[in-house]
């Protein structure tokens, strides 16, 4: 992963990111979870530079439940499902 600029901190099966891990992004974003064949999957949270956090379950990469205690969004932060897109692929800089 640190061709991406990434940090990967976790279990692999396979080769593959999978099981609890800790995902750095090079924007400084940080994902606490369950990864599953290299992707968010199981219950996981994302932490972003502005202090937001994002509490969701994901599946295959996607938020498919979020608890309603979160989030505060800032900026890009309102579209959840673009920033995971953008955030796992690792390509798109923070507009900050």
């Amino acid at each position: 992963m640190e061709y991406t600029g990434s940090k990967y901190i976790g279990e692999y099966v396979d080769g593959r990111m999978e099981g609890k891990a800790k995902y750095i992004l090079p924007t400084e974003t940080i994902y606490v979870g369950e990864m599953k064949d290299g992707v968010f999957h199981g219950e996981g949270t994302l932490y972003f530079p502005s202090g937001s956090q994002y509490d969701a379950v994901w599946e295959n990469g996607l938020a498919i439940k979020v608890w309603l205690n979160s989030p505060i969004w800032t900026h890009l932060e309102k579209y959840p499902r673009a920033i995971t897109i953008v955030e796992t692929a690792s390509i798109t800089p923070s507009r900050g």
